[in-house]
């Protein structure tokens, strides 16, 4: 509870007692005995002693009491101030903060206010916006004719159920992925050269039409340039039709791209060819997938296997509803009774899943061109990088952990635990979903996306600067484990 400010000045009010109490003793032992210089070097030696650990008694209270509960306010600011979480500032019990705490804490919901307020007037002003996308979506849905829209550097940007089914022999489409995955990269490269280019000499448009081989099937293609109306071209569409032929996909996935209403959009992509080389490049502009592991148990290099594997797809500060990975591996052994007690994952329900090296297969497409994210990522980056010898993939991706993060934006904090970091950014992670990789993966996503509003207030803006401040929390962790 926050103490009277009288309990604030009373280490001050203490010594300074005890020093005028040292004056007098010293006074009168001087005027009135006399004392020998032996005695007198003893006495000022056990008045030191006192002295000391009267200051190192005060300093520990205020540390306690002042210090430290300033500093965890200031933490937990920083998330009010640019997260939208509406919670109570977590401090000690006892403090001499008085009522600065409530007051700082109704100034943040204040501002949460006035941030909402803008919100909702600029929800109101876009909604026609709104409108328009959603007639397209749903004419996009409705066409039996497959559409995808890709970006000059061939990723792409949008794309239709009818295109999903038509290409699902060849694997799942994705959004940033990029078009050679799926056709053949010479006849879509050279026609939108040969396109842009006549467009640019001659500032004609024109439409190409051509032939794909996929699976066994022949796809008819029929390209068009995207032309704004600035005059620049800013990518281009592609219209598939052939035999579509409902049914699953040719491996076991999760990635639920068919679903009613996919999430299919990330028009930014005209305006930038986003990278993972680009360490310059500001964190809210990358790609990410925020992913997690379920084990036999904690040691992967003796042994351990992975029993579950889960991801979630972050674009433009939002969770990707349409892109999820989630697949049960069978680990070739038996899961512990121990193990199951955790995560609930039996010897049963994997029986039937695949191995390793296939999902991992999977997972690796999943991830392209995205930025990993984990909580405690080194434990599950562990078990990948035991796996690719076996699998034959190098899992290379720049990786960011949101426990060194924690570390970062509140470092007055002890608990840096999943739950415990979701509670101080107002995230409830339901228990059902609690230690399951898919459950896990996205409280991380959310935890991460609190973070990536706050980082700029530390300084840490980029990609290159979250993983140089991410290393040096790591080796300054390492070296206070030594002591």
């Amino acid at each position: 509870m926050p103490m009277n400010s009288r309990h604030s000045i009373l280490p001050a009010v203490a010594i300074t007692v005890l020093l005028f109490a040292l004056l007098i003793f010293n006074l009168w032992l001087l005027l009135y005995h006399q004392p020998a210089a032996a005695l007198l070097l003893v006495v000022l030696v056990i008045e030191t002693l006192l002295l000391g650990g009267a200051l190192w008694a005060a300093y520990a209270l205020l540390h306690m009491r002042l210090f430290r509960p300033l500093r965890m306010m200031e933490d937990q600011l920083k998330v009010l101030t640019y997260t939208d979480a509406d919670h109570q500032l977590p401090l000690p019990d006892h403090h001499y903060l008085g009522t600065l705490p409530e007051t700082a804490e109704n100034l943040a919901h204040a501002l949460l206010r006035e941030r909402d307020q803008t919100a909702r007037a600029i929800d109101a002003a876009t909604a026609q916006i709104d409108q328009r996308k959603t007639r397209l979506e749903a004419i996009l849905h409705d066409l039996s004719e497959g559409i995808i829209v890709c970006s000059p550097e061939h990723r792409i940007i949008l794309f239709n159920q009818a295109a999903s089914m038509l290409l699902q022999a060849v694997g799942t489409l994705s959004l940033h992925h990029e078009t050679r995955e799926y056709f053949n990269e010479e006849p879509i490269a050279s026609t939108f050269d040969r396109l842009l280019q006549r467009y640019q000499v001659e500032a004609e448009r024109e439409v190409a039409e051509f032939e794909c081989l996929v699976a066994d099937d022949q796809i008819k293609v029929r390209m068009n340039l995207i032309i704004e109306s600035d005059s620049k071209c800013n990518g281009y569409v592609l219209s598939l039709s052939g035999n579509i032929s409902p049914g699953p996909c040719n491996y076991q996935s999760s990635l639920s791209v068919l679903s009613d209403r996919p999430e299919f959009y990330d028009f930014s992509l005209f305006e930038r060819n986003p990278s993972v080389a680009q360490l310059d490049t500001p964190l809210n502009t990358l790609s990410y997938v925020v992913f997690d592991t379920e084990t036999t148990g904690l040691w992967p290099s003796r042994g351990d296997e992975i029993v579950q594997i889960s991801g979630v797809r972050i674009v433009d500060g939002h969770i990707l509803e349409g892109a999820r990975f989630d697949e049960l591996v069978n680990p070739g052994c038996t899961i512990p009774s121990s193990s199951i007690r955790f995560h609930g994952i039996t010897d049963d329900m994997v029986k039937n899943s695949p191995a390793i090296e296939e999902v991992l297969q999977r997972f690796y497409a999943f991830i392209a061109g995205a930025i990993l994210v984990a909580h405690n990522a080194a434990f599950d980056m562990k078990f990948l990088t035991l796996k690719e010898e076996r699998s034959g993939i190098v899992f290379n991706h720049p990786v960011l952990d949101t426990l060194l993060l924690s570390f970062v934006l509140q470092p007055n904090h002890s608990a840096h635990t999943l739950d415990a970091i979701a509670t101080r950014f107002g995230i409830e992670i339901p228990p059902e979903a609690r230690h399951t990789a898919l459950g896990d993966a996205l409280a991380t996503a959310e935890i991460f996306l609190r973070m990536l509003d706050t980082l700029p207030s530390h300084g840490i803006k980029t990609l290159r600067q979250a993983m140089d401040t991410s290393n040096q929390v790591f080796e300054i962790r390492k070296m206070q484990e030594r002591f």
